[in-house]
Formats: structure tokens, sequence, C-alpha cells
């Protein structure tokens, strides 16, 4: 009898407790902060796989070729320098060798850039060979605004330097073509002070060529190489330049007025770097674009000695990345998660008040694990289709199980097509506040106010203490 009388009350305690609107919406509070235990899951999964990306597109550019910076035509001529050494007390004159680095007096490069498309699983990865036309000239050394004697000069040792940033990337011989002379050059730098990676000329076993001995170049004679910079002065040379690379492609403006013209089959470019083009044109066939730097646009002058300027800061160029913005804004969208999980929950607890419904909270948990599918669809799906297409359809799947769900809890079609129309319209703003980033959290802001002012309506009549 005593134990009829227990159970008795037991069934009153839980009949008043799920009865509880209090109850229910501590129940909800607690179901949602549950449910972004998974939701956190998911991030890390999309930023896993946008790693994993990453690491595709190295792998493949390792094979190939890494993107690529190039820098000059720059001349450099050592010289003799003498400073003062203290030793036991004694002043004594010490020679060193000491480099001026001379840039051109006007540059103009043209590239044609071949866009090649390489997959890995379901990645896809862009390469290009580009042919680079150099054109340019030098003024003839000038020493005399450092006071250095002509007898100081080594211009047996001066250097044609060219940087590229990966030689790997270059397919044929690279030849200097001038008029009165011609240069082939040989791997590496003889100084890195100024560029990080590239080839220079002349040496012995490449030497400078005469104009006479352009048309026999199996002469064999060796003509003095101090003759490099006497040829570049007030020539104008040429470099053509094979190169293979990946992702981008950038160049360095070391001349007093340099003009980069670049073409290419590449639809989608992205023109980067610390200037801006100067005129260009995109279509679907590709995009022709073109800067012009003077000298007074950077910051490092024409010639110097004994300094180092950072002049790779001033690079400018083009990406041929492929677009792979779905990670990030498959990331944007899943911090919403926690509005579209609360919003869909309130939706359905004021149908269990309004229309005196019961909606058990394992349902609720269904129901939120139904929300949280959706972002592993949208990253799944975006993969192949691309973000807008796969948030139209993984909500499209959501909403439909959604609505087919509550029709079967509620039994009532009417509020099942409220429910389906209302999860549109959450999806909807969403989609819209990630498209529109640099106005979302206007329109977020705004969107939210809206909501909350129709569920303060919507409720206005209800006795909530009763």
């Amino acid at each position: 009898m005593e134990t009829n009388q227990n159970l008795t009350l037991l069934e009153r305690l839980n009949e008043k407790i799920s009865q509880s609107i209090t109850f229910k919406l501590i129940s909800i509070g607690i179901l949602i902060i549950i449910l972004l235990i998974p939701q956190s899951m998911i991030n890390d999964l999309i930023i896993e796989r946008e790693a994993r990306m990453q690491e595709t597109i190295h792998e493949v550019t390792d094979m190939w070729s890494g993107s690529q910076t190039l820098t000059g035509p720059v001349l450099t001529i050592p010289y003799k320098a003498y400073i003062e050494k203290e030793e036991n007390n004694t002043v004594r004159i010490q020679e060193v060798t000491r480099i001026a680095t001379f840039l051109p007096e006007n540059l103009k490069i043209e590239a044609e850039v071949q866009p090649e498309e390489r997959y890995r699983g379901i990645f896809k990865v862009i390469v290009y060979t580009a042919k680079i036309r150099i054109k340019g000239k030098f003024e003839m050394p000038d020493f005399s605004e450092w006071n250095i004697p002509q007898e100081d000069i080594l211009w047996q040792n001066a250097v044609l330097n060219i940087g590229i940033s990966d030689l790997r990337g270059i397919e044929e011989e690279v030849a200097f073509n001038g008029s009165t002379a011609k240069l082939l050059f040989r791997p590496g730098l003889v100084s890195m002070n100024l560029i990080g990676s590239g080839f220079h000329g002349p040496n012995k076993e490449y030497p400078v060529l005469s104009s006479s001995e352009i048309a026999n170049e199996n002469s064999g004679i060796h003509v003095p190489l101090h003759n490099l910079a006497a040829s570049l002065a007030d020539n104008e040379f040429t470099i053509d330049i094979k190169l293979k690379g990946s992702e981008d492609l950038y160049f360095v403006p070391v001349g007093k007025k340099t003009e980069v013209t670049m073409t290419s089959p590449w639809s989608d470019p992205s023109f980067v770097g610390s200037f801006p083009t100067k005129d260009k044109s995109i279509t679907e066939n590709g995009f022709t674009a073109s800067w012009q730097v003077l000298h007074f646009n950077r910051n490092y002058p024409q010639s110097w000695t004994n300094t180092n300027y950072e002049i790779a800061d001033t690079r400018f160029g083009v990406k041929l990345l492929v677009t792979a913005d779905h990670y990030q804004k498959s990331i944007r969208t899943s911090k919403y998660s926690i509005l579209i999980i609360a919003l869909s929950f309130l939706m359905f607890f004021l149908i269990e008040v309004m229309h005196k419904l019961r909606v058990h909270a394992f349902q609720y948990i269904l129901i939120g694990l139904g929300l949280s599918l959706f972002y592993t669809l949208l990253l799944s799906v975006s993969e192949h289709w691309g973000y807008n297409l796969a948030y139209g359809v993984s909500g499209a799947a959501v909403i439909a199980l959604i609505s087919l769900y509550s029709y079967s809890v509620l039994n009532k079609k009417n509020l099942a097509i409220m429910l389906a129309a209302s999860l549109t319209a959450i999806y909807g703003f969403i989609f819209i506040i990630i498209q529109i980033e640099t106005y979302a959290l206007l329109v977020g802001s705004i969107g939210l106010f809206v909501i909350l002012s129709l569920t303060m309506y919507l409720t206005r009549k209800i006795k909530w203490h009763s």
C-alpha cells in the first residue's frame, strides 16, 4: 500500500515537471549546450580538410615548381675600399672589397602565362608555364658620387644578376642578348645580400662575347670581362626566360621605370602585391594586365654601395589559385550554429505553448542532431560542387527532414508547413549574412531585432505564470 502511494507521488511529480514551462526552458538550454559539442568537432573537421588541401597543393608544387618571383637584372661591381684598423697601438690601413649595385635605367617585361590544371584526389591545383621577355637598358656605372677612384674599381669582376625564387622552374638555357655583346649565365649568385636565389654572369666558363664574336660563338676567344659594364651602357638588352611555377608569379620593379604586361587564358586572376594594376581586362577567355612603377614609388635608389635593401618587399604580380573559399565560408557558417539551433528550438517551444502540444526532450535531440548534420553535408558537398550550391542542397535536405519529422510528431500539416517556411527563412538569412561579409554585422543585428520583435508580438498574450 505504501509502495503504491510512493509511485503515485512520483507519477504526480513527474507529471508536474513535464508540464512545467520553466523546466522545459532549462532542458532546452541544456540541450543547446550539449549540441555545441558535436558542432565543435565539425569545426575541427573543416580545419582538418582545409589543411589537407594545403598539403596536397604543396605536394604537387614540390614536384613541379613553387611560386616564382623574378628580380632583375641587377648589375654588381666590386671595388676596393680602405679602412683603418688598430693593432698593437698601431693604426694600419686595411684593404677590403665591397660591392656597388646598379639597377636598370628602364625595364620592360612581357609575360605570357599558360596555366595547367593538376588533380590529386578531389583537390585541384593550378600550375603554369610562363614565357618571359625582359627588355631594358643600363647607364654607365658612375662611382664619382662615392669618391671612388677608377683604379680601385674591379671592372673585371662585374656581374649581372637575375633572381628566380625557385630555380627548378627554369626550363631552358637563359641568354642575355645585347646590341654589342651576348652573355650566357650560370646558376647561383656570387653575392646573396640582395637576392636569395637566381643566376649570374659572366664567368670564366661563360664569358662576355664581343659583337664580332656573336657570329661565331665557338671561336674560343675570351674577351676581357670588364667589357660587361661597357657593353651594357646605353645599349638595350633582351633576356628570354621560360619559367615553370605554381600559385603565383611576382615581379620586383628594379627599373627606374618598370613596365610589366601579362597575358593569360586564366579567367579568375587575383592581382596582388605592393602596386595596383595600371590597366586590366578580365573575360571568360582570360586576362590582360599591365603595371607601371617609377623609382619614386619605391623606397630604394637606382644605385648604392655597402647597403642592403629589402627590394623583394615591393614585388607585385598575380595569383592563379583555385578558389577554395568554401572552407572559410563553412567555418563562418558554423559559427551561426547556436543561432540556428536556438531559433529552431524556440519555434518548437512556442508551438508547444501556443497550441498546447507536447514535444519530448528526445525529439528535441533528434531535431538538434538534424540541424548539426547540415554542416557536415555542407562541407562534404562543397568540396565537389562549391559553397553556394552545397548550401542550397544541404539546407533543402535538412529542412525537408525536420519538416517531415515535425509533421509526424505534431500531426498537423499547417504547423509542419509553417516550420518549413521558418527554417527556410532562417537558412536564407544566414546565407545572406555569409555572402555580404562587409555588412554582415549590420544585417545580422537588424535580423535579430526583427526576430525578437516577432517573438515578443506572438507571445504577448501568453499567461506564463499559469
